[in-house]
């Protein structure tokens, strides 16, 4: 890509300087034509003058010299002819007449006695219904004109060699700066693209570049952070289950050697025990399709819609009740005016019912209430129970996977309250958790409220 933008920047800049030069070019003929116009116009009004020196066969000396003087003047070497060809009046012949210092000043600007080896234009005098004369005339030879003009033509192609040449020098210099610079970014990502196809997900760029680079460093950003979570999911998904098989399956391959081996003398019993087991495998494996459900989503761009809060919420509640009842348990909304947010209601929807459930799971007697409000751009749902509640020492780990509070009795995977924590990260949200030995819990998910 840079040796692309280095020769495109290369195209530019020979199309500007190669316009300077046509452009030069331009202006100099131009120049030239404008100055041919002009002396076209003095030759028409000498040519003029000269005829109206001429009346009924007479030429008139004064208003001819007078004429031949303004040609002088113009810069012009004129000589008159009649119909046979003798001269009639000489430019040479008009400077003789002048004043000893016009004559000076006219010699000072002129070689007026020397021939300057150009050829006389030729102009036909006369009316329409006659000619009587011819106008010779050719520039005078200026004196220093031709070293001048070289002079002003050289100092002027220096020039124009000059600018030429610390324009294109400046513009390839800053072509190779802005090609180094613009193809920067590109080369970082080509080089984070590289690490992460080797299988290293924590490449990222920089993206403080603006416009479509920068929008594409953090897209590329967002889907390396994507895949190194995933990543790391899967890994610890795979220890998690390795870990979680282990223990059930050492105790049926000893239940089913000692069985084989007549050390069980009740197999009705052994084979109770071995059942329970598999009872144990299959919640786990139930267990690993949840949360594989739910790493799915994770993933996966939700649909962002409105929802009222207090009928969404009305609902769970309608559908769980039931569940609560059977075990005694007190279960209610908190009545409030129902709030619209905008939120991934498929994803809310999920972490409420873990919540509900785990809830549920470790609350014996009492009530579990369900809140919910706004807190600034922010809405907020919690589930407050009256259950065995957790003690400090466990708090920090009861969002880790396949973690089990100390509890007799306790059931489950360890899983519900981990999926919550990452659903919520995923939302952008946060959890606060309030409780202690007894006195029940309280978790509480801050959710942002999209506009």
């Amino acid at each position: 890509m840079r040796t692309r933008l280095f020769a495109a920047f290369l195209i530019i800049i020979s199309a500007a300087l190669f316009s300077t030069v046509l452009f030069a070019w331009i202006t100099l003929r131009d120049f030239d034509e404008y100055a041919q116009s002009v002396r076209q116009d003095n030759i028409y009004w000498i040519k003029i003058a000269v005829e109206g020196s001429y009346s009924d066969g007479q030429w008139n000396r004064a208003q001819l010299s007078e004429a031949l003087h303004w040609a002088m003047m113009m810069g012009l070497d004129v000589q008159i002819l009649d119909m046979k060809g003798n001269k009639v009046v000489l430019s040479h012949d008009v400077i003789e007449g002048l004043s000893a210092s016009m004559k000076q000043h006219m010699e000072g600007l002129f070689h007026m006695h020397g021939d300057s080896g150009v050829a006389f234009h030729r102009y036909p005098l006369g009316t329409a219904r006659e000619q009587f004369g011819t106008l010779l005339m050719r520039p005078l030879p200026r004196k220093e004109l031709a070293e001048k003009e070289a002079a002003f033509k050289s100092r002027a192609k220096y020039f124009l060699g000059i600018s030429l040449a610390i324009a294109g020098g400046g513009a390839l210099i800053i072509g190779l700066f802005l090609s180094q610079h613009l193809s920067k970014p590109v080369r970082r990502l080509q080089s984070a693209s590289e690490k992460i196809a080797k299988g290293d997900f924590s490449a990222r760029v920089s993206a403080e570049s603006t416009g479509e680079v920068g929008d594409l460093a953090k897209a590329f950003n967002r889907m390396s952070e994507s895949l190194q979570r995933e990543e790391q999911l899967r890994r610890r998904l795979f220890e998690n289950i390795a870990h979680e098989l282990r223990t059930p399956l050492t105790i049926m391959k000893t239940r089913a050697e000692a069985m084989a081996d007549g050390l069980v003398p009740d197999s009705a019993r052994g084979i109770e025990s071995l059942i329970s087991q598999v009872d144990r495998l299959t919640s786990l494996v139930k267990g690993i399709e949840d949360i594989t459900a739910a790493e799915a989503s994770f993933f996966k761009p939700g649909e962002i819609a409105e929802v009222n809060l207090r009928e969404f919420l009305a609902g769970i509640v309608q559908e769980q009740i039931p569940a609560f009842h059977a075990q005694g348990l007190k279960f209610s909304l908190a009545e409030k005016e129902g709030i619209t947010v905008r939120t991934d209601a498929e994803k809310l929807e999920r972490i409420v019912g873990n919540l509900l459930s785990n809830a549920l799971k470790f609350t014996d007697r009492g009530y579990v209430f369900l809140d919910f409000g706004l807190e600034q751009r922010f809405f907020f749902v919690a589930v407050t129970d009256t259950g065995k509640g957790i003690s400090a020492d466990e708090l920090p780990r009861v969002f880790s996977r396949f973690y089990r509070v100390d509890h007799a009795g306790a059931e489950g995977l360890g899983l519900g309250l981990a999926i919550v924590k990452e659903l919520v990260n995923v939302m952008n949200g946060r959890i606060e958790v309030k409780s202690a030995p007894g006195a029940g819990t309280t978790v509480k998910v801050i959710l942002p409220s999209l506009s």
